[in-house]
C-alpha cells in the first residue's frame, strides 16, 4: 500500500473519531441547544389614591320641652326691681329682686303693667323689669289691694238715682293692706247672686268677715261658686317688720 493511501485512511479515521466525540458531548445535535428567554419589563399601572372616609353626621339631641303650668308664666328679672304689696309705686316695697332671678307669675292687673308673683317672694312687680316666656295677657286679673295712701276727700255730690242691683256681685276687701308683725286685720266680703262662697276651704255666708293675723306676707283667696264655673278673688296682706324698740339712756 502506498504511503498516500495510508495517510488518507488516517485522516478519515481521525474525522470519524472527531464526529463520535462531538455526538458524545451533545454538541452536534440542534435539539441540545437551549434558547434562554429574555424577560420583558412590566409597566406598573398609575397610582390611584384610595377614597377618603366620609364622616358620619353629628347627632344633634332634640331639646327637651319645658313643662308649662296652665295659668302660670315663668320669667327672669331683667334689672333690679322692688317687690311691692300692690300694683303701683304708691304701695310700700316688701323686698328687692336682683337681675337674673327666676320667678313665676300667676296674675296681673287689668292693664298687664303689674304682675303678681307666686311666693316666695309674694307681691307685685312692674312688667317692664321682667322677661316672660309668654304673653302676660293670658294671666288672670287679680284685684289690687286698697291703696295705703289716703285719698283726698271731696265734697259730696248729688245723690244719684238708684240703679238696679246686678244679678251677681262680689266684693272682697281688707281693713288694712299691710300690718306690722304681730298685728291682725279683718277681711270682709259681700257676695250676691252666686251659688256659694268659700274661705279657707269652708262655706261662708254671702256677707261675712274673718280676722287674720298673718306671720308673714300672705295672699288670701275668696272662692266663689257661680251658676256656671267659679271665680276667685285674692287679697295680699303684707307683713312689715316691727320697728326696733328704743331704749332710754
Amino acid at each position: 500500500m502506498k504511503r498516500g493511501h495510508i495517510l488518507i485512511l488516517v485522516l478519515i479515521a481521525l474525522a470519524a473519531i472527531s464526529l463520535l466525540g462531538c455526538n458524545a458531548l451533545g454538541l452536534g445535535s440542534p435539539q441540545s441547544l437551549q434558547i434562554r428567554a429574555t424577560a420583558t419589563a412590566t409597566i406598573r399601572p398609575p397610582f390611584t389614591p384610595r377614597p377618603t372616609d366620609t364622616p358620619w353626621p353629628t347627632f344633634t339631641p332634640v331639646p327637651t320641652a319645658i313643662p308649662v303650668t296652665p295659668g302660670v308664666l315663668s320669667g327672669v328679672i331683667s334689672s333690679t326691681v322692688n317687690v311691692r304689696i300692690g300694683p303701683g309705686t304708691n304701695y310700700p316695697a316688701i323686698t328687692k329682686l336682683n337681675k337674673g332671678t327666676k320667678i313665676s307669675v300667676r296674675g296681673r292687673d287689668i292693664e298687664s303693667q303689674w304682675l303678681v308673683l307666686i311666693p316666695p317672694p309674694n307681691g307685685w312687680v312692674n312688667r317692664d323689669y321682667i322677661t316672660l316666656n309668654s304673653d302676660p295677657n293670658s294671666l288672670p286679673i287679680i284685684d289690687a289691694p286698697p291703696t295705703p295712701i289716703p285719698t283726698p276727700t271731696f265734697a259730696p255730690s248729688a245723690t244719684p238715682q238708684p240703679t238696679a242691683t246686678p244679678s251677681m256681685y262680689v266684693d272682697f276687701r281688707s281693713d288694712a293692706p299691710w300690718v306690722i308683725a304681730g298685728q291682725c286685720t279683718t277681711l270682709r266680703w259681700d257676695v250676691e247672686g252666686v251659688r256659694g262662697v268659700h274661705f279657707n276651704g269652708q262655706g261662708q255666708p254671702g256677707h261675712g268677715s274673718q280676722e287674720v293675723c298673718p306671720g308673714q306676707t300672705q295672699t288670701f283667696v275668696l272662692h266663689v261658686v257661680l251658676n256656671s264655673g267659679y271665680l276667685d278673688r285674692a287679697i295680699t296682706v303684707a307683713v312689715l317688720p316691727a320697728p326696733p324698740t328704743q331704749t332710754k339712756p
